[in-house]
């Protein structure tokens, strides 16, 4: 996270020359109680609302920062030191428009300290005082950075709405519909070394697209979220784990609902107890591919919004024919 910026322009309009930076801030003590720190809050409430308490050092400096929320549940004598974020997000007193409103689009925090040459805050610049000014120019750029993220995650390289020639498009695109045609080569191998099961029960293909999709949508929408929290620079592995785990619960009740409808087209358990395993088993791992290849590709320096969701559908599809083409020759053959 960083600290101060560069004011990319001696001549931009500054924070100070403006009546956006607001002095209505609350500061307490880096050795302050909790107790200690919401009686200034309640001694100084100040005119607007409050989001965040900004620690100072015993010479003012600011060395961290506590979300009110977090204060409030706090106990009375915890110290300010254990509950503060020390990597602080603060914007230089001379900084620019163009930089502040950066910091919104980026970080997206409700609030930003503003301090000085020697780390004392001086202000804060909030978002509501901010957004009123800057409304069109901050909701185009957080339009296009959207838009980019999304081109990318779908295999588009960024830039590609602006491309003019339909070859030079086309040759972007390709790489990547390679991964699809290797997947679906081996899908289609994997077909053919059970093509006496398929003939034998007719059935089993009538089922493939449903068994396919429910894995292919489980690991896109936990490539997702993985892909975006690479993106933002918040790798939390709390939050992968519990995407990971909420996309294989979802994947085992799907697989039930696949098995009792399964139960409808063939007599005994069987089938539908193959096609409960196959789903199971494939949800659970494209789950776990989507939490963790963008993470990998990050790493090897891949670009994960490209790379990621092809790989993991055409993995996902071949784990999961053979788990179902596996399952149902072995029980019904």
């Amino acid at each position: 996270m960083p600290g101060h910026v560069q004011t990319p322009s001696e001549t931009a309009h500054t924070l100070l020359q403006g009546d956006r930076l607001s002095r209505d801030f609350t500061a307490v003590g880096v050795e302050d109680t909790v107790a200690q720190a919401l009686a200034k809050l309640r001694a100084h409430p100040g005119t607007g609302e409050i989001f965040y308490c900004y620690a100072c050092d015993p010479d003012g400096r600011l060395v961290g920062v506590v979300p009110i929320r977090k204060l409030i549940r706090a106990g009375p004598d915890e110290r300010i030191a254990s509950l503060m974020f020390t990597r602080v997000v603060k914007l230089p007193v001379d900084a620019s428009d163009a930089v502040v409103e950066d910091f919104f689009v980026t970080y997206r925090f409700l609030a930003f300290p503003v301090v000085d040459a020697e780390d004392r805050i001086v202000g804060v610049v909030e978002m509501n005082q901010f957004v009123d000014a800057f409304s069109d120019t901050l909701f185009d750029e957080v339009e296009g950075r959207v838009r980019d993220e999304v081109y990318r995650f779908v295999g588009l390289p960024q830039g590609e709405e602006r491309e003019t020639r339909p070859g030079r498009m086309a040759l972007k695109r390709f790489p990547w519909l390679l991964v699809n045609i290797a997947g679906g080569f081996l899908a289609a191998t994997t077909t053919r070394l059970f093509e006496h099961t398929v003939s034998e029960l007719v059935v089993v293909s009538a089922f493939i697209p449903m068994v396919l999709v429910l894995s292919e949508s489980l690991g896109v929408q936990t490539t997702a979220v993985s892909v975006s929290m690479v993106t933002h620079g918040e790798v939390d592995k709390k939050v992968v784990a519990r995407e990971v785990v909420a996309a294989s619960l979802a994947g085992l009740m799907a697989a039930t609902v696949v098995a009792l409808l399964g139960r409808f087209y063939s007599p005994g358990f069987g089938f539908p107890l193959a096609l409960f395993v196959a789903v199971t088993v494939s949800a659970t791992l494209a789950s776990c591919l989507g939490g963790v290849l963008p993470f990998l590709f990050k790493r090897m320096k891949v670009d994960p919004h490209l790379a990621s969701a092809p790989l993991v559908l055409a993995v996902s599809d071949n784990v999961t024919l053979l788990a179902y083409f596996g399952l149902v020759t072995r029980l019904l053959l």
